[in-house]
Parts: C-alpha cells; sequence; structure tokens
C-alpha cells in the first residue's frame, strides 16, 4: 500500500512542479564558486558539501517518489 500511495502522490505533481523540481535539482548540482570559496574562507566547505548531499538526496526523493524522507 506504500509504494501505491507515494505513485498517487508523484501523479498529482504538475508538469509545472516536475519541471521545478528539476530545475532545483540542477541549481544544487551546479558548482557555485563563490560559495564554496566563501566556505573554505569560513572553514566549513566539508559541511557545506554535507548539505549539498543532504538536499540532493532529498529533491531527488521527490523526483523518484512525491515525498521526502527523513534524511541524518
Amino acid at each position: 500500500m506504500t509504494t501505491q500511495e507515494h505513485h498517487n502522490v508523484k501523479c498529482l505533481m504538475t508538469d509545472k512542479q516536475k519541471a521545478a523540481l528539476g530545475l532545483m535539482i540542477e541549481s544544487v548540482l551546479k558548482p557555485d564558486n563563490r560559495l564554496r570559496s566563501c566556505a573554505h574562507n569560513q572553514e566549513c566547505y566539508n559541511e557545506l558539501m554535507d548539505w549539498r548531499q543532504k538536499m540532493l538526496d532529498l529533491l531527488q526523493n521527490y523526483e523518484t517518489d512525491g515525498t521526502p524522507t527523513q534524511s541524518t
């Protein structure tokens, strides 16, 4: 039943929402050299990359299932 619920949620996403989600994923994937330089200067580059991965996992799960999962 859980699989069916996930499928229904994904079907409820409009084409515009799917397109926007795809663009959001692309924006997180795209390297931002200025932002990464700031992270190096503030000595939090690894933490920034950890947050980046958490966001990608969340967004890609929406793309796949239509629902978020709990990320640690």
